[in-house]
């Protein structure tokens, strides 16, 4: 068995004793030091963001990766989707209930969340034998949750919504998304915004854990809180801000909006919690990101190819209001089909849908003025269609 880059570049490969203590880990028939041995060796390779291929076959070679489980908080080897099978008697052989849940279960599309329920973002420590076949779906929905509450609270904030007259700074527009979280309990009574950093920094992530540590409000469910701030980038899974060098590990996965990864500046959420059953270790566990236009202005952004064409149209809306029209820029950023839409509206009720996309995500709005940048020869000519159909019966 060799640790591979996912590059499929071979890094090195296991010992004859590491092999045989990874099989025993598979098998689950370790005990003792050899437990913690495991578990160190595993974790050194998914923090490197590294994968396993299997020797069993001559012809192919299995992939396995290591996740995180958000029910039991242990380490667990997967095989990967559609990597090829194992040699009969392997004993890393594909687990039928994986394939059997990845079939069954497919990750839902973000939906917007109703206030004042529980968000349950991360499941209660359980013991193995309770731990269940579910327990792999079960995550996955709660992975996909905290995208979900992500957006919803950028919807539900109006960061989504840029206008000249709306404009506020930054400090105003996190102030907004924490008003929002005073309206999402992560549990029964539990308000996310009790537990919740709007900066990612270690004095931030001391304080939250100091908080939690002594929080009684969570009885005997799992703790945990939420870090919200603006990060340069999510590499690997390590998160990088301008306050850190080195950056942020993070212990589970990164969704991201659309499907894509993009670059930043990104809004990140992370889900804050103890990885075992009675550590005082707290880690970031998931991370959920949306790309934003600045560090300065939170307005999301669906794919890079966009971040020059809409920083040309938010200075053309500036324009605009300094002659007396007043234009409205609105992303819908959950629950819609067209993701890569954007819908500018003036104070004279002239609408216009436009694309800055090359390649269209999905239908076209069935609206009468929808444009595409790429249809235009430059960034000044689409620049001057705007204008003039905002300008036109000023």
């Amino acid at each position: 068995m060799r640790i591979i880059e996912k590059s499929a570049t071979l890094v090195r490969s296991l010992t004859a004793a590491e092999e045989e203590l990874l099989a025993g880990f598979a098998a689950g028939s370790l005990s003792g030091p050899a437990v913690l041995q495991a578990n160190q060796m595993l974790m050194k390779v998914r923090s490197a963001n590294q994968w396993l291929a299997c020797d069993c076959r001559k012809d192919a070679a299995p992939v396995l990766n290591i996740a995180l489980n958000g029910d039991t908080g242990r380490l667990v080897l997967r095989n990967n989707p559609d990597t090829p099978e194992h040699a009969p008697g392997c004993p890393f052989t594909k687990d039928e209930r994986e394939a059997e849940e990845r079939r069954n279960d497919p990750s839902p599309p973000p939906a917007w969340l109703a206030p004042d329920t529980p968000l349950r973002l991360i499941g209660d420590f359980r013991k193995e034998a309770e731990a269940g076949s579910g327990g792999a779906a079960g995550e996955r929905r709660e992975q996909q949750h905290l995208l979900s509450l992500l957006l919803t609270w950028i919807e539900i904030s109006g960061l989504n919504v840029y206008a000249t007259h709306l404009k506020k700074d930054l400090t105003a527009q996190f102030a907004e998304l924490r008003s929002v979280a005073s309206r999402y309990p992560l549990l029964e009574r539990v308000p996310a915004s009790n537990y919740l950093e709007t900066r990612l920094d270690m004095k931030h992530m001391m304080m939250l854990k100091s908080r939690l540590r002594e929080a009684t409000l969570f009885g005997n469910h799992r703790r945990h809180g939420l870090l919200l701030d603006c990060v340069e980038q999510v590499k690997g899974r390590k998160l990088f801000n301008a306050r850190s060098e080195d950056g942020f590990d993070f212990q589970g996965h990164h969704l991201y909006w659309g499907g894509s990864r993009t670059s930043g500046p990104l809004l990140a959420l992370a889900l804050y919690s103890p990885a075992t059953a009675g550590s005082h270790f707290y880690e970031l566990i998931h991370v959920a990101s949306v790309p934003v236009l600045s560090r300065a202005q939170l307005f999301p952004v669906y794919r890079d190819e966009e971040r020059e064409p809409l920083k040309a149209l938010v200075s053309l809306i500036d324009w605009m209001a300094s002659k007396g029209v007043k234009v409205l820029m609105r992303r819908p950023v959950i629950g819609g089909q067209v993701m890569d839409e954007l819908v500018l509206t003036s104070d004279q009720d002239r609408v216009l849908s436009v694309s800055l996309l090359e390649q269209p995500v999905g239908p076209e709005p069935e609206t009468e003025h929808f444009k595409r940048y790429a249809d235009f020869k430059s960034l000044e000519t689409f620049r001057k269609y705007v204008a003039g159909f905002f300008m036109r019966e000023r």
